[in-house]
């Protein structure tokens, strides 16, 4: 049986993926999250001597290379943007409470019709997007590539039209 330790240690090829410790404490120089006891954590104060790294959520925006891409399109979007941002923004707030590296890298038009929301990782993204299905129906596709690393969610839905 393949423990979790061991399922953890193989090399993903992500650059941002790290098996390594880093000195205790650490403080994030962007972000300010805190390295303690193995976890990337809020840290409310600035600790004095601590080790400065950027966390890896700093260090992909930093690079601009999310793990994760939602698309929202359809006539549906342009007439309910405030309440699907608050959805979407809602999602983030209620990841980064258990996994503070999950956010929201940019949130940016895409064409005329829709929008593109870049996240750190490829479970907020999901997590985005099927909050998005349940709570306005319309239509989800989920797409992976890099071998699992990144996800592509198309999330889409046309407002019907009243005879």
């Amino acid at each position: 049986m393949i423990t979790r330790r061991e399922l953890l240690s193989e090399d993903t090829g992500s650059p941002y993926y790290e098996l390594r410790k880093y000195p205790e404490p650490t403080i994030c120089s962007e972000c300010r999250l805190v390295y303690h006891k193995g976890r990337w954590t809020d840290g409310s104060s600035l600790l004095k001597g601590a080790h400065r790294e950027l966390c890896p959520a700093c260090r992909r925006i930093q690079d601009r290379n999310p793990g994760g891409v939602v698309y929202l399109n359809g006539s549906y979007w342009n007439l309910h943007q405030q309440e699907l941002l608050q959805i979407v923004k809602k999602q983030e707030a209620l990841a980064r409470e258990h996994r503070p590296l999950q956010r929201i890298m940019w949130i940016k038009p895409n064409g005329a019709a829709g929008l593109e929301i870049a996240t750190t990782n490829l479970h907020l993204a999901r997590r985005i997007g099927e909050a998005l299905h349940h709570a306005h129906k319309g239509r989800l596709d989920i797409k992976y590539s890099d071998g699992d690393r990144f996800v592509r969610i198309y999330w889409s839905r046309e407002e019907k039209q009243k005879p």
